[in-house]
């Protein structure tokens, strides 16, 4: 891999792949993103340089930051010398509006400082109970609807949707779902295409791309004010403690100042699409790889029912933050991080990776390839969940699922929490058998299955 040296290399010295000659990398990276990073840091080292564009004055050319430590430094020096990156942001900001996705700085901070109390380890806490009904009921009625014979990807979004209404608005969305699930994965690609265009038209201007990219943000925004219309309607009389409810009464702990209805709408928006979409594809490959190792699986179920037999709950044993549970769904992210890349942006000269980073340069880091990093994963493409259990000598930044330092997933602990909720009652009530050896899977800003995932579940 790169060697770090005394004296910073050119930023023009940074290794990478070539391209094609008008378009740089911009064609490939579109249709298979995490290919060209696997073979970029595979051929190149650890930091890459990519051209998207003509190798002229009108393309430009990014870097992938693939070892732990330019990761540290990338998400810890947050408004210092890296901010967000401005064009995907900015892209963001314009599908799906002004919330912690989307803002840096004072805005961001003050954003965080308001939500942060919703989402401390406490206080996720007590939605347990509803994680523990909902993972009850596709337990029970939806697997045996279907024989025992499941889509692991279908019946995993019913349940992430589930709790994410329950939790946000106290309500069953169900009825959302198909629209749902036709709009995430659109949004997603319509955001990367719009992000990659060289050339990028104002919104307002009719071109077939801003029209499908205006008509879908449009979409969104009915669905959840239809929703939040809906919650709004039930609320009289009613003792509510969801997450609408506390953002409604959120106050910035520096000024007091509340939430307009307008950023309790677009931050609602973020966590019903990023809660319900990734918990889904995560709980979706940890039960795969589950349903193909006999042995991990064998280990979880012993390991809860053990707990439950000795006293405890099922609610509680996906509270315990030594369990196998928790290993296994922290293994499953390493091989299949639901977000693959995330994009930011140098604001001064730095130096990253042993090379001069100009201002201004877009910085990818790339969960998926730092997951398999020879230098600190061993045998990187095997499921392992021991690689979690017990003290783990490696760099913190070998392992960001979640993002890091200021700017961590604010969700966190409550995906964390559903997920291993769902994982213990699946596997405590039935034996896994995966139908297929691999899951195939989209590439459009997360990844998700582009196919269904059949397993069988036999009760134990």
């Amino acid at each position: 891999m790169t060697p770090q040296t005394q004296q910073p290399g050119a930023f023009s010295a940074v290794p990478g792949p070539r391209g094609n000659v008008l378009a740089g990398v911009t064609a490939e990276f579109l249709r298979d993103p995490i290919s060209v990073l696997e073979r970029s840091f595979r051929d190149h080292g650890d930091l890459v340089a990519f051209p998207f564009g003509p190798r002229n004055r009108l393309g430009k050319i990014a870097v992938g930051a693939f070892h732990p430590d330019s990761a540290r430094q990338v998400l810890t020096d947050t408004e210092r010398t890296i901010g967000r990156g401005q064009s995907s942001t900015q892209v963001l900001e314009d599908m799906i509006g002004c919330n912690l996705m989307t803002t840096d700085g004072s805005e961001w901070r003050r954003q965080r400082r308001t939500l942060q109390p919703l989402f401390t380890p406490k206080r996720v806490a007590r939605y347990t109970e509803l994680m523990a009904a909902e993972a009850e009921r596709v337990t029970t009625a939806d697997v045996a609807a279907g024989g025992g014979r499941v889509d692991l990807h279908r019946l995993m979004l019913r349940y992430s949707l589930r709790v994410v209404g329950r939790a946000l608005f106290s309500g069953d969305i169900d009825d959302t779902a198909p629209e749902l699930h036709r709009l995430i994965p659109l949004t997603n690609e319509l955001i990367i295409r719009r992000t990659t265009q060289l050339l990028k038209p104002p919104l307002g201007v009719p071109t077939p791309r801003n029209r499908a990219f205006t008509r879908t943000r449009d979409d969104l925004y009915r669905l959840i004010d239809r929703i939040l219309a809906r919650t709004d309607a039930g609320a009289a009389g009613e003792e509510r403690d969801d997450i609408v409810t506390r953002l409604r009464t959120a106050r910035d702990p520096e000024t007091g100042a509340a939430l307009s209805a307008q950023e309790i709408r677009d931050q609602t928006l973020l966590m019903m699409m990023a809660g319900h979409e990734t918990t889904a594809t995560a709980l979706t490959f940890a039960l795969h790889l589950l349903g193909r190792d006999e042995t991990a699986q064998r280990s979880l179920a012993d390991e809860a029912h053990g707990f439950v037999a000795a006293g405890g709950s099922s609610a509680g044993y996906a509270q315990q933050r030594e369990s196998l549970g928790r290993a296994c769904l922290l293994e499953a992210m390493r091989l299949y991080p639901p977000v693959y890349m995330t994009e930011h942006q140098a604001v001064s000269d730095i130096v990253l990776g042993g090379y001069e980073v100009p201002a201004g340069t877009a910085v990818f880091l790339s969960p998926w390839v730092t997951h398999r990093h020879p230098d600190f994963w061993p045998d990187p493409e095997r499921f392992d969940p021991s690689r979690f259990v017990g003290e783990q000598d490696r760099p913190r930044y070998a392992y960001l699922p979640f993002g890091g330092g200021p700017h961590v997933c604010i969700g966190e602990h409550f995906a964390m929490l559903a997920s291993t909720v769902l994982l213990e009652a699946v596997v405590r009530r039935f034996h896994i058998e995966s139908a297929d050896s691999v899951v195939t899977f989209q590439q459009t800003g997360n990844i998700r299955p582009d196919k269904p995932v059949w397993a069988q579940l036999t009760p134990r």
